[in-house]
């Protein structure tokens, strides 16, 4: 029996591996001193594979990944950035004709952004009670939320709408800020390095994010070219309008603890796996993008 995508495991971060068939199987190799161990990857329950550094895969795995239809893509270290992903367009018409049918009005595709924000903002005070300590008091996330969905249904545009979203996110990155102690943090996105520990490890979740998102587009088959909140000619503007959806709830915790306690950038992107389990992420973002496109096509 066939497993729902949105019930999938989420993702695998793969460094310095083979990925190869084994027996018919999905395996990857990795070499410790004079051994070689195998690890399977169950290709029918697995959504998104990243291949970092010092990966390859063999044509025999990507076959059998593509008919599972698992989304493969190459990466630089850490997971950061995306360089190349996979594509099918052997997929459902039912919802790009759904999302089409209202994309073009405006006033809609305002209508679909501000219910993306609300669900975000509903997202956000559901996971923050599963964090473990430290984390900002609930009542500060709670306030920051209320203050923000007040202004989202005031918004007559886009851009005032995006201004409100970004005022919001500085609100949540001072509350993580004051709780762990940290003097003078500013958020600046495009950390490779480890120098800043606190923006890199922002920046690596957020690309697990990302792929979670590219792949709820590309089971449902909505390009990612038909974005709701970012720029309009922006490429794969859609995957971050989803992606947003979980950032500040699932990625944004995740990073600041890991960070704060110096653990490892592998170590961190492992918490924030298990943390998008944990939370249903996968399952939010398809349950959102469907329940939008019902109330407005």
């Amino acid at each position: 029996m066939n497993i729902l995508p949105s019930h999938k495991q989420g993702l695998y971060y793969l460094e310095h591996c083979r990925v190869m068939a084994k027996d018919e199987r999905v395996v990857y190799a990795k070499k410790e001193e004079a051994f070689t161990k195998f690890f399977s990857i169950p290709p029918a329950n697995t959504n998104v594979v990243l291949l970092g550094s010092g990966t390859s895969i063999t044509q025999a795995a990507a076959r059998i990944l593509s008919d599972e239809g698992v989304l493969i893509g190459f990466t630089g270290g850490g997971g950061t950035p995306l360089y190349l992903a996979s594509q099918s367009e052997y997929r459902p018409t039912r919802y790009l004709q759904d999302w089409f049918s209202f994309w073009w009005d405006k006033p809609k595709r305002l209508a679909a952004a501000k219910l993306f924000q609300h669900a975000r903002c509903q997202f956000l005070f559901k996971s923050h009670k599963m964090l473990d300590n430290p984390r900002p008091e609930p009542e500060i996330i709670l306030s920051a939320i209320r203050d923000y969905q007040s202004r989202i249904d005031l918004a007559e545009g886009p851009q005032e709408l995006m201004g409100h979203e970004a005022n919001f996110a500085k609100k949540l990155y001072a509350a993580w800020a004051s709780t762990l102690e940290l003097t003078g943090f500013e958020r600046q996105s495009g950390k490779k390095d480890l120098g800043d520990r606190f923006n890199a490890y922002l920046d690596h979740g957020n690309y697990l994010a990302y792929g979670l998102a590219a792949t709820v587009l590309w089971v449902l088959g909505i390009p990612h070219s038909l974005p709701v909140s970012h720029g309009m000619t922006r490429r794969g503007a859609l995957v971050f309008d989803v992606a947003d959806l979980i950032k500040d709830g699932a990625i944004m915790p995740i990073a600041f603890q890991s960070a704060a306690q110096k653990i490892p950038d592998n170590k961190m992107r492992q918490g924030c796996t298990a943390f998008l389990d944990q939370t249903r992420s996968l399952v939010f973002m398809f349950e959102t993008v469907q329940q939008t496109i019902e109330q407005l096509k």
